[in-house]
């Protein structure tokens, strides 16, 4: 933990301050990030790796409540995947992910690419959204899943991704935890675009608090013989300065954060992109 607060560099401390020299950046706002969202399979490479992915262009065109924007494949996951695979990524090299490593996404989405990149590097990875999104999001992953795992007695491969229905507005996160046997807590919480409007903010925020204190909180890096605190890494596409400045205030009492700086991203994630990368440790309350 020592070595990656000493590599993040200066804390956020104003989220005015915060918000104003993110959205100072010079970026253009093309399109939402939104790949095609009419194609119903997607070829995509990441990191000299070929994934097939399997949409659904009706789902993400109803009119279902609570929306459809898990539906669809977003540039920012692409961006963070590459990130994700590269070995020389700090979340590696400061000893945040490691084989033994436990990792939740939010707000996942039927791709499934995530948790396909990180299967390889951590002990395993659950993959939660909303219960439509999840049917397509196991095709994708069972199709898409390398592991160095051996195949069991069956025949089938073992692969260390669990896909998990979590609404973070209806679910209660302390039994989301006991029913999928994580009481001992996630070592990283990782979420992609996961907050695109305001009414998301609270729920989200909430969720990523909850999720925090099964394994404990930290104003000070913890004793030797203590857990280590969970990290949340939140990779956003920069939108609405209004709804970023929302939830920065609300993560920010609540999370002590830092963002990203480029020297340690790629080019895709560096300042003018219209990308952020923010690292949370959940405060001592």
């Amino acid at each position: 933990m020592d070595t990656l607060v000493a590599q993040l560099g200066e804390e956020v401390q104003d989220v005015d301050e915060e918000t104003f020299n993110i959205f100072s950046q010079q970026f253009s706002m093309e399109d939402l990030g939104m790949l095609d969202p009419k194609a119903p399979v997607l070829d995509i490479t990441i990191a000299g790796r070929d994934f097939e992915i399997t949409q659904s262009p009706g789902m993400l065109q109803s009119s279902r409540d609570g929306g459809t924007t898990g539906a669809a494949v977003w540039q920012s996951t692409l961006r963070c995947a590459e990130w994700l695979a590269s070995p020389t990524n700090l979340l590696y090299t400061s000893g945040i992910l490691s084989p033994e490593s436990l990792v939740l996404e939010l707000g996942a989405g039927i791709s499934g690419i995530l948790p396909c990149i990180l299967a390889s590097r951590v002990k395993k990875v659950v993959a939660t959204d909303q219960p439509y999104t999840l049917r397509m999001l196991q095709g994708n992953i069972t199709l898409n899943a390398r592991s160095n795992r051996t195949t069991n007695k069956a025949g089938a491969l073992n692969v260390n991704i669990e896909v998990c229905p979590l609404d973070w507005e209806e679910d209660d996160v302390g039994g989301f935890l006991r029913s999928y046997n994580l009481e001992r807590g996630i070592d990283a919480i990782l979420a992609c675009d996961c907050i695109y409007n305001y009414a998301l903010v609270k729920p989200f925020v909430q969720t990523c608090a909850d999720l925090c204190r099964s394994r404990g909180r930290a104003d000070h890096i913890a004793e030797e013989n203590a857990e280590r605190p969970t990290i949340c890494v939140i990779v956003q596409q920069l939108r609405q300065a209004e709804v970023f400045e929302q939830w920065m205030s609300a993560f920010h009492r609540l999370f002590r954060s830092w963002r990203i700086t480029s020297n340690l991203l790629p080019r895709a994630l560096q300042e003018d992109s219209g990308f952020a990368v923010h690292i949370g440790i959940l405060r001592i309350q």
